[in-house]
């Protein structure tokens, strides 16, 4: 029962990563119909820069933290005011763009890191263990999971109970006629890249203090990302999250119980037959806004 209970907070929190940056892809898709590949770069981005301030500034992890939210935001929202703004007549040319950003991210990291291409990690930023149950839980993951659930909680408020969620929803739905309807839909998609963008700070503040990362470790998280967002139904926040917690899950007990190095296997294999059974997911996504 120890070790089970030990690999359902290791899935959590690594389903609370993955949480964070599907709620960022498919907010962007349901608004703008744009596959966001780049957001990876943007979660690494986040994890280095809680790296720098925390170790090379500071000594402080909750000012690296807080560092990584509002720079990954500000980045993301230079995007889309600068490149991505560009592209939403004609999602398919944003797609390609934001490949092309992924090269041109990884290789800007790279070039202004201290450390270059290497590995970089932080010390535990909480020492505590708790124990449950007879298994020690280290408390970072704690606070990776806790932070998580407040943040997507919030998230999930905002969207589908208050007035900006439902002119949020409405926009995704039909932008077209919500600016007829007088809902300023462009402010919405500049405020949306903004949100997902700080979701993938946290994301990669909250990474780091779980394992090291490098430059190029972007990809195989955008890709767990998208694959939680269609499982759940992309372009519905609340199915992603929930795909998101259960490919976690999926890989911690696939490491401990079956072979540790198909482990990703595992949950795409998942993935695969929800798709194949439900094609636009478990609680049914959008298909996003018609390019024009």
């Amino acid at each position: 029962m120890e070790i089970f209970l030990q690999q359902v907070i290791n899935g959590l929190s690594i389903g609370a990563v993955i949480a964070l940056m599907a709620l960022g892809v498919t907010l962007i898709f349901g608004l703008t119909g744009l596959v966001m590949f780049a957001h990876g770069e943007l979660l690494v981005i986040g994890g280095f820069l809680a790296w720098f301030v925390t170790i090379q500034l500071s000594s402080s992890f909750w000012l690296g933290l807080l560092f990584a939210i509002v720079a990954v935001g500000l980045i993301g929202l230079a995007l889309e005011r600068g490149v991505f703004r560009f592209t939403f007549d004609s999602p398919i040319n944003g797609f390609i763009v934001s490949l092309g950003l992924i090269i041109v991210l990884q290789h800007l990291l790279v070039e202004l890191s201290p450390v270059g291409a290497s590995i970089v990690d932080l010390p535990a930023p909480i020492t505590k263990v708790f124990d449950l149950g007879g298994a020690r839980i280290p408390g970072t993951r704690v606070l990776v999971v806790g932070a998580t659930l407040v943040v997507v909680a919030v998230m999930l408020w905002v969207i589908y109970r208050s007035g900006h969620g439902r002119a949020l929803r409405a926009s995704a739905i039909d932008r077209d006629t919500a600016a007829l309807m007088g809902i300023p839909v462009r402010r919405y998609i500049m405020v949306v890249f903004l949100v997902g963008s700080l979701l993938a700070g946290l994301g990669g503040a909250l990474m780091i203090g779980l394992f090291p990362i490098d430059p190029f470790i972007g990809g195989r998280f955008v890709i767990k990302a998208f694959a939680v967002a269609l499982a759940g139904g992309l372009g519905n926040p609340l199915g992603a999250i929930l795909a998101a917690f259960g490919l976690g899950l999926a890989e911690a007990m696939g490491t401990q119980y079956f072979q540790p190095e198909w482990s990703e296997s595992y949950a795409f294999i998942v993935m695969i037959i929800i798709l194949l059974v439900r094609p636009r997911g478990l609680l049914t996504g959008l298909q996003g806004p018609a390019a024009r």
